[in-house]
């Protein structure tokens, strides 16, 4: 039996972590994290969210009920065998969610290392941005456990129940995320040719009138790549490792991760704060996109 408030461990406070963590202490959950050799963004958010700083991270293990992973997904094995070093071999059955927008493959190592260590493990992945966590965004589950976290979290947050298969939360996260990223690359490699030619202002006006439903909807994603260009890099690449792993075709979803890592290593979104699609594509304005360069 869960306790009707579980103490929630949040690893960590990122710009999404934060957002959870705001709703969940809304709706009177005690909030913890290891605020220990974090970044002092990290700290900011951690005292602005109001969650409790543990310290290190083998006392948020200790007195968590339920730990959540909001992270890239580069770090979620690592974070996971961490986690699982200080989990005891107990009958505590103590409950991991991960959060992030893993590979399949990745979501089953981190099963294994969290049951090695007689713990649930529920997949997870968060669809949305997190400015509004609470009223938009998705939360997928998946796992033969995920009713736990689907109980706990009804009213809170919306979800979408992915089935017991782990990995599934992974791969519906990941393929969803081929159709309004590979929109966004479709753009902004649009956008990288028409500065070469000179004609930015004219493409976004031509966009604008003959598209304005998917322009329309490119307001919700296309102003957060300069703080998320390299998570969206992440999640393509895997996706991309994803469909070769099971002789899938992943044309779109490598041409993507290859188009943001050219305008990240360009540095055209760099320290940015567009405020909507029209400020972040004339950002492409007058520079050089010759990849041979």
């Amino acid at each position: 039996m869960m306790k009707a408030k579980p103490v929630i461990g949040l690893l960590f406070p990122g710009d999404m972590g934060s957002a959870v963590a705001d709703v969940l202490i809304k709706n009177n959950f005690e909030v913890i994290t290891a605020g220990e050799g974090r970044s002092a963004k990290t700290l900011e958010n951690i005292k602005k969210s109001q969650i409790k700083d543990a310290g290190a991270l083998q006392n948020v293990v200790e007195q968590s009920d339920i730990i959540l992973s909001v992270n890239s997904p580069k770090s979620s094995v690592e974070i996971a065998e961490q986690i699982s070093h200080y989990m005891l071999d107990s009958e505590r059955n103590q409950i991991f969610v991960d959060l992030n927008s893993n590979t399949p493959e990745s979501a089953k190592k981190i099963e294994e290392l969290i049951t090695l260590k007689n713990g649930i493990f529920i997949n997870g992945a968060i669809m949305g941005v997190a400015k509004s966590v609470e009223n938009d965004a998705v939360i997928v589950i998946s796992g033969k456990e995920r009713v736990l976290l689907k109980d706990l979290f009804n009213g809170l947050f919306k979800l979408k129940d992915a089935g017991e298969k782990i990995e599934s939360a992974s791969a519906y996260k990941l393929l969803f995320s081929m159709v309004n990223k590979g929109i966004n690359a479709v753009f902004f490699e649009a956008m990288m040719g028409a500065s070469r030619y000179g004609i930015v202002d004219e493409m976004i006006e031509s966009l604008k009138d003959f598209l304005p439903g998917t322009y329309n909807d490119l307001q919700k994603t296309t102003p957060t790549y300069p703080d998320h260009i390299l998570r969206r890099i992440d999640e393509m690449q895997g996706l991309s490792e994803m469909q070769q792993f099971d002789g899938l075709s992943n044309n779109i979803s490598s041409a993507s991760a290859k188009t943001f890592e050219i305008i990240n290593d360009k540095g055209i979104l760099k320290n940015e704060t567009p405020k909507d699609v029209k400020e972040t594509f004339l950002l492409f304005k007058n520079n050089d996109f010759n990849i041979d360069n």
